[in-house]
């Protein structure tokens, strides 16, 4: 065995041992074919072949391995505008509060909830959905989208846009493009069940009523996000790949709020466009290194339901 091929095994070593098995000996000579003249792996043979090699085990660990991408864009279709108005408490605590001090026609809409108009869209786009009415709510979804966009750019008030409240904006848009380009909402509920809606739903309304009566307590915001975790991982479907696929992505916002109290918890301060790519782009590149995104949608006859 040359020093060559040694050092190549040494890498594919770090492949699962079921896909060593299958593929070992075909990558092994693929790699070596066109090694020309070298002794050693070159610099980039390294960092492909480690990257696969964790991919591959990241997603052996989520069981993301042979899942129709549609079928989790369909679950997202159906859940992800009921899971978008957790997003809503920070708003609805504000009104609470001009309420309960009898002066909510006061209330200044513009600087204390000025992201209402995206949760009422998305308060329709989930009712339509719920009514079958999927391509309404597809064609409702994208201004909800763009209001997220104006509210992050112009009226920066009471949410993190560029940080830890990124996560709304990315559910929001991934939740538009599932009832644009998916099976939609009916194979969702083909593949969830019945009640997932209802228990959804029921998560929701709890995690905003814990927001609302506890604002700002620590051990209120830890039940908050066991909560918001439990309920969204049944509600897809703890047992189904397909379902643990879909929570990843309905999950978001608790992804961007944890990075984002890591940041203060640490007190790291960055320009705006490095925060930016680390809570939009770092996501994303999860959902994607775990399989929790599919790389290209593919129109085809759905499949039976098995």
């Amino acid at each position: 065995m040359s020093e060559l091929e040694r050092r190549y095994r040494r890498l594919l070593a770090r492949y699962p041992r079921d896909h060593r098995e299958r593929h070992g000996e075909e990558m092994l000579a693929v790699l070596m074919s066109g090694a020309g003249e070298r002794t050693r792996p070159s610099r980039r043979e390294h960092v492909d072949l480690m990257w696969a090699a964790v991919r591959l085990h990241l997603r052996r660990v989520v069981a993301a391995d042979g899942i129709d991408a549609r079928d989790v864009l369909a679950i997202v279709s159906l859940l992800g505008p009921v899971a978008l108005l957790a997003g809503a408490t920070t708003g609805v605590h504000e009104v609470a509060w001009f309420v309960k001090a009898g002066a909510l026609a006061d209330m200044p809409w513009s600087t204390q909830f000025p992201d209402a108009p995206a949760w009422v869209l998305w308060g329709v786009v989930a009712v339509l959905v719920l009514l079958g009415r999927s391509r309404a709510a597809a064609v409702l979804a994208w201004p909800a989208v763009a209001w997220f966009v104006v509210v992050a750019t112009f009226l920066p008030h009471q949410h993190w846009w560029t940080g830890m409240d990124a996560g709304w904006v990315l559910v929001g848009l991934l939740t538009a493009v599932a009832l644009t380009w998916s099976p939609g909402p009916a194979r969702g509920r083909e593949l969830v069940g019945p009640r997932a809606v209802l228990v959804l739903a029921a998560t929701v309304g709890l995690t905003v009523a814990l927001g609302v009566l506890a604002h700002g307590v620590a051990v209120v915001e830890l039940l908050r996000f066991v909560v918001v975790i439990g309920g969204t991982v049944v509600a897809c479907g703890h047992r189904s790949r397909v379902g643990r696929r879909a929570a990843l992505i309905l999950l978001l916002p608790t992804v961007t709020a944890v990075l984002g109290f890591a940041q203060l918890l640490i007190s790291l301060r960055m320009p705006t466009s490095l925060e930016v790519a680390v809570f939009y782009g770092l996501p994303l590149l999860a959902l994607l290194a775990l399989g929790g995104l599919p790389r290209r949608v593919r129109r085809r006859p759905d499949r039976p339901v098995t």
